[in-house]
């Protein structure tokens, strides 16, 4: 039988203790054919998964340790035998990169190979934790569960060592915050036998009868059975050992979080503890070169679902899907503006939960400062315009949701917009910000909306012509005298009409004038608008 869990430490030989690279071997061609088989709509059937975890342990046993091979085992073996499986193959993947780190394959040169491997395992134990609810298995054994989240918090030890962008195992370890743990067995103690054993020697007849022996008592003997929590002291003796508690503690508070989630959605309590234990742990935002970070974005079926829910305003299921996905995506800001604002509109009940969720993302984001410009590996930022917007609203009103509670009207006007543009509605996009238009009687509120229509239209028909919804724009600021009571938004929209008429060399003239006309107002704009 397969010691799986020593697969990761035990040397291929003493001469290459990571043996050589795998890729061109039979076997990882074979093995890469069952994979495939999950994305491949061609492939006939799924992966035979005890083959992939026949291949994968002997190419890790015998020719070379490689983090895919390791990822692919551990997947396998979760879905083979189940929690004791995934803790099988986490604690080899933690021997792995604590034992070979310098020497395994991909080479440490390739750090963005071993992110994507890592990433693939993760990916994978989260669909089957969307395939099988984990929460209604039967209570799992409490020192496999402890195990395993150790192992978890191994791998993000080692990781967060030796590679700064890193994925984090953090979303495993929540999913496993909702597998019920059994209580342990109280230790069997045989009463009437240990009062037989200890009963007296009969005395002679001359010596007094001893005194009746009391009943033992029986709370000792119960007491193992009575103790409800079965998750042993968290042991604090060292720099490691600070470190280790601090990421269960901080996973618990997330699992806690989502159990208020399933059966106590509106206790401002689970929103509370859901953002502690996944922000609380970040000490600083992520490595970027510019506004270009290397974290895995959300993927975009994850962008659509919630442009999807936004556009039919489907509060509760808005707030349902950011409370699961903030757990998974930290950094990914918009998930709590969406929060946010579906909170407001579903009554006083959510009002604590919306101040919750105002009060947790301004801290955080004032802890990470510049995180709001930042974006992710696909390109995707953390935050939208909408949510840039919102998170400037609470910083200036110093973090204080009551003073940002009520949402500004405009931004579900907008929201709408683009989610019927997302959807390939352009037409109805325009008609929605149009028919907003010409119910709006304030004009900077007015001219927002010609702005986003503008930007909007240029956005998903780069080609039309749209030169007219420009200078209306531009006339719609002068009329007005925008410059002299809002410059701000005036340079934002001169800026709108610059970029569609600059498309068109005939407009040459004009758009200098609109440059000559921004640049006073917002230097910023302008020197974007020319690099």
């Amino acid at each position: 039988m397969t010691d799986f869990k020593s697969l990761g430490t035990q040397p291929i030989s003493e001469a290459q203790p990571c043996g050589v690279d795998v890729r061109d071997d039979p076997d990882f061609e074979l093995l890469q054919n069952e994979i495939a088989k999950l994305t491949n709509p061609a492939a006939s059937g799924s992966p035979d998964w005890e083959q992939v975890v026949k291949l994968s342990s002997a190419l890790l046993a015998g020719k070379g340790k490689d983090i895919l091979v390791a990822s692919y085992l551990t997947g396998a073996l979760l879905i083979t035998r189940g929690l004791a499986g995934l803790s099988d193959g986490a604690q080899a993947l933690e021997g792995l990169l604590a034992t070979h780190w310098e020497g395994l394959y991909p080479p440490v040169a390739r750090l963005r190979a071993r992110r994507n491997a890592i990433q693939w395992l993760i990916d994978r134990v989260r669909a089957h934790g969307d395939e099988h609810d984990w929460s209604s298995w039967p209570p799992q054994d409490a020192a496999l569960v402890e195990g395993l989240r150790a192992s978890l918090a191994g791998i993000d030890r080692v990781l967060a060592e030796k590679d700064d962008e890193a994925p984090s195992m953090q979303p495993l370890r929540a999913l496993l915050g909702t597998v019920q743990v059994a209580e342990p067995e109280p230790e069997p103690v045989a009463v009437a036998e240990a009062v037989v054993e200890n009963e007296p020697v009969a005395a002679p007849a001359a010596a007094p009868a001893p005194a009746p022996r009391p009943a033992p008592v029986a709370a000792p003997i119960a007491a193992p059975a009575i103790q409800a929590d079965p998750l042993a002291p968290l042991a604090v003796d060292s720099s490691d050992g600070a470190s280790h508690a601090t990421d269960e503690a901080l996973d618990r508070l997330a699992a806690i979080g989502t159990w208020y989630a399933q059966n106590e959605p509106s206790s401002a309590l689970g929103f509370r503890l859901r953002r502690i234990g996944v922000w609380a742990g970040i000490e600083r935002a992520p490595n970027a070169q510019g506004s270009d970070t290397q974290l895995p974005g959300p993927i975009a079926p994850l962008q659509d679902a919630l442009r999807n829910l936004q556009s039919r305003a489907a509060h509760g299921d808005i707030v349902g899907f950011a409370e699961t996905q903030v757990l998974t995506y930290p950094f990914w800001l918009d998930l709590n503006y969406a929060a946010a604002t579906a909170l407001a509109q579903l009554g006083d009940t959510w009002g604590a939960a919306r101040r919750e969720v105002c009060g947790e993302t301004a801290t955080f984001v004032a802890r990470m400062e510049g995180i709001e410009r930042l974006k992710f590996a696909n390109g995707v930022p953390f935050a939208n315009a909408d949510t840039v917007q919102w998170l400037g609203s609470l910083a200036s009103s110093g973090g204080d949701a009551g003073a940002a509670a009520a949402p500004d009207p405009l931004v579900a006007v907008l929201s709408r917009a683009r989610a019927l543009a997302a959807d390939n509605d352009l037409r109805a996009a325009a008609q929605w910000l149009q028919d907003a238009i010409d119910k709006t009687a304030a004009v900077g509120a007015r001219l927002r909306l010609r702005t986003a229509l503008c930007d909007l239209l240029l956005e998903h028909r780069p080609g039309a012509r749209l030169d007219a919804f420009a200078r209306a724009l531009v006339e719609e600021v002068d009329r007005y005298g925008v410059a002299s009571w809002d410059p701000a938004l005036t340079a934002d929209a001169l800026r709108a009409a610059y970029a569609i008429l600059s498309r068109n060399d005939q407009n040459e003239a004009e758009t200098a004038a609109l440059l000559a006309r921004i640049a006073p107002l917002d230097v910023g704009i302008a020197v974007r608008l020319i690099t």
